[in-house]
């Protein structure tokens, strides 16, 4: 410290031995700094980074041509296969109209016969609040069917058997409607009733899935490589989903489930940063935004293969049996030289450069450059050794980011508007697309259509971002899809194709929130904290999505547009509390505390 308060020049003049052999000190010191930090001038004045360095050298082979173009295709193809499973429930666990199975009654049956009812005498009628009814699907009338039987009891004689003040009781067992689905797991483990719940169950362990596996598995691949992670996933994603079709336990169903919820995320986002580390600024935004398309066109396909294949079991194999494709990522899917140089395996790092170079028709730098470069990039990693933490201090280090979120007014407001905005997004974004059952709508259409919307609600997110902003495209969105959620109360039932139309309309403003929301939380929150906001927005979004089940389900019981309305109401207030947030566009990512405290808002 004292070093650096002296002048070698004023030293040298003076003649002081001292503040000479400091002046020599100094100069030795800053040359060997020079040399650690890749100086500029052995990056041929270009940059000054090992990040920089390495963009420069990106922008000499190809960093938006053919071998991107390439990578993008190969890597967002997993897209497709994660799609079928993520919305598999909607098909493998569908609920068919069942009502109780009065056994006793299987003797008087007359296979001759198809003009009698069996329910007629033996289930009570049930008058829902519309004045509507049907039978009831989860009790029957309690009487002593067996001696009623062995007395002679006929088919025609059930409609003429008393109901006032008969008792009833609850199912035991359950007579299933086989004219959509062939069988469902929700037949083949009685997840109906009082165990309805369980089936909710399904899709919410599938999105806990969904957030173990970003959690651990991203973490993973910044250790072992994004490649390294993404083979292991597809491996384990392809046994784990093609095991669901041969479990006969239920809570086997449910762990297979979770996995390959996890191996998709494994999958998924390691291969959406191969494809950021690849690709230049010019062709980020898009390829960032189409890598979402073929989850789309995953969505769509589904119902279709869905409506041909109603046996749950042969449904899962044919989602599941192509997903050995993936496979193939050993030998096309690339790692990122990025990550590489980062963990000094330069030599394998050049040789996917030297790839680059050849397929994108450009040329590779020269050596000098790339021996610079290599110096930067030993200089960040001894950095990031040096700095590196052990799991408790990880844990340690994550309160206190989250307590930095917390703690002051303006980063605080920020952070709990955006993590209810994911909450909120996820929850409607799944909820509509399992709504079908309450609106009469045909799953396959339904689920059909909420993806095609998906493709055309990016392209509009990209126009809007840029002639808009951040804060009104988010209020916008949100209030539109609220706004058609909340239409359906006041549309009568039986009005399918209307309800369904409003359903994806939300739907489609609901994408496009989903993308704004992404990009959002990143420019919302300093740089030390930027990671951990996204992480627990992300977070907020699987808890929001692991709800929507429960209220599809449970709370559809007691009214078809009840859970329509629910999510109507959270995203109009989604949308309004995004005004008050920051307009982020074309502005500076903060980069601490204090300068987001200096803002207005």
């Amino acid at each position: 410290m004292t070093a650096q308060s002296h002048d070698p020049e004023a030293a040298t003049e003076a003649g002081d031995a001292e503040a000479k052999e400091t002046a020599t000190m100094m100069k030795q010191e800053k040359s060997r700094d020079d040399r650690e930090n890749g100086d500029a001038s052995k990056m041929s004045g270009r940059v000054g980074n090992a990040s920089e360095g390495f963009r420069h050298v990106l922008q000499q082979v190809g960093d938006y041509g053919r071998w991107q173009i390439k990578v993008f295709l190969v890597a967002s193809f997993c897209g497709m296969f994660t799609a079928f499973h993520n919305l598999s429930a909607a098909f493998i666990a569908a609920t068919p109209e069942h009502w109780c199975h009065v056994a006793p009654l299987d003797d008087i049956t007359d296979s001759s016969s198809s003009s009698y009812d069996l329910r007629n005498g033996s289930v009570p009628w049930i008058v829902e609040w519309d004045g509507k009814g049907g039978y009831s699907s989860c009790s029957y009338y309690d009487r002593n069917w067996t001696g009623l039987v062995a007395g002679g009891l006929q088919e025609e004689d059930l409609p003429l058997l008393p109901t006032a003040g008969v008792p009833t009781t609850d199912c035991k067992d359950w007579m299933y409607d086989h004219s959509v689905y062939e069988t469902t797991a929700v037949e083949e483990w009685g997840l109906v009733c009082s165990n309805k719940y369980r089936m909710s169950l399904i899709q919410s362990t599938y999105m806990a899935g969904v957030l173990a596996g970003a959690v651990v598995l991203s973490e993973l691949a910044d250790k072992f490589g994004r490649r390294t992670i993404s083979l292991i996933s597809a491996l384990g994603f392809v046994v784990s989903a093609i095991s669901i079709a041969f479990t006969t336990h239920y809570s086997l169903f449910l762990t297979f489930r979770f996995l390959v919820a996890a191996f998709g995320s494994g999958l998924f986002l390691p291969n959406f940063v191969i494809v950021m580390e690849t690709v230049g600024p010019e062709g980020r935004t898009t390829m960032g935004m189409l890598y979402q398309c073929f989850f789309a066109v995953g969505f769509m396909l589904l119902p279709g293969i869905a409506y041909f294949v109603n046996n749950w079991r042969n449904l899962q194999l044919c989602i599941s049996i192509p997903s050995i494709l993936l496979l193939l990522y050993y030998w096309v899917l690339p790692e990122s030289p990025r990550w590489l140089m980062m963990q000094g395996r330069f030599e394998e790092a050049v040789k996917i450069l030297k790839n680059i170079a050849k397929t994108n028709r450009s040329s590779m730098p020269p050596r000098e450059e790339l021996d610079a470069l290599r110096e930067s990039f030993e200089f960040e990693r001894k950095k990031s050794e040096e700095i590196e933490e052990s799991l408790l201090k990880k844990f340690i280090n994550f309160f206190r980011s989250i307590i930095t979120l917390l703690s002051t007014r303006n980063i605080r407001r920020r952070c709990l508007i955006i993590f209810f905005a994911w909450f909120v997004v996820s929850m409607v974004y799944y909820g509509l697309t399992f709504s079908g059952g309450n609106i009469n709508a045909s799953p396959y259409l339904l689920v059909f259509l909420s993806g095609l919307v998906e493709i055309p609600s990016y392209f509009l997110v990209c126009w809007t971002l840029k002639k808009f902003g951040r804060r009104l495209n988010l209020c916008v969105l949100f209030t539109i899809c609220g706004t058609a959620c909340l239409l359906i109360l006041a549309v009568p039932k039986e009005m399918v194709w209307l309800n369904m139309t409003l359903a994806t309309v939300g739907k489609f403003f609901n994408s496009a929130a989903f993308a704004v929301s992404y990009i959002y939380s990143a420019e919302l929150v300093p740089t030390g904290v930027r990671n951990i906001a996204v992480g627990t927005s992300s977070m907020c979004a699987r808890i929001g999505s692991a709800i929507a089940p429960f209220i599809v389900d449970l709370l559809g019981d007691l009214h078809y547009a009840v859970p329509s309305t629910v999510f109507g109401l959270l995203s109009v207030a989604a949308g309004l509390l995004a005004l008050l947030l920051p307009e982020t566009d074309k502005m500076h990512l903060p980069e601490t505390v204090e300068e987001v405290e200096a803002l207005p808002r």
